[in-house]
């Protein structure tokens, strides 16, 4: 069980990335803006300007993805289910949730996961 001082710590912690990505989503979508009202380019120009944007496209939908894990994480706080892992209910360890305090797989369940199973 986390003691309530360090799940203040990991909605601090949550809170601030949240606010992050935010601004970094805002700063995306100008980008994106910026790129698509420029001048017809040169060819060579032209082929830049699709892979930045594409580049700045795969950026903004890793940090939504990252943005609802933190969504659901602040949620757990509230819930009272902060910390347990979605598949097996035990404990998250807390180094892991230091590292990454959105994750919601203790280590067992996230490397049998990626195994496939």
């Amino acid at each position: 069980m986390i003691d309530s001082r360090t799940l203040e710590e990991f909605r601090e912690q949550l809170g601030e990335r949240r606010r992050r990505i935010l601004s970094q989503l805002g700063n995306y979508a100008e980008a994106l803006a910026s790129l698509e009202q420029s001048r017809p380019p040169e060819l060579s120009e032209e082929a830049q300007e699709v892979a930045a944007a594409n580049s700045l496209k795969a950026l903004d939908q890793r940090e939504r993805r990252e943005l609802a894990e933190i969504v659901k994480a602040l949620e757990k706080i509230d819930l009272g289910t902060y910390g347990a892992c979605e598949r097996c209910e035990k404990n998250i360890g807390l180094a892991r949730l230091r590292a990454l305090p959105m994750v919601s797989t203790c280590i067992d369940c996230q490397k049998r996961v990626e195994e496939g199973r």
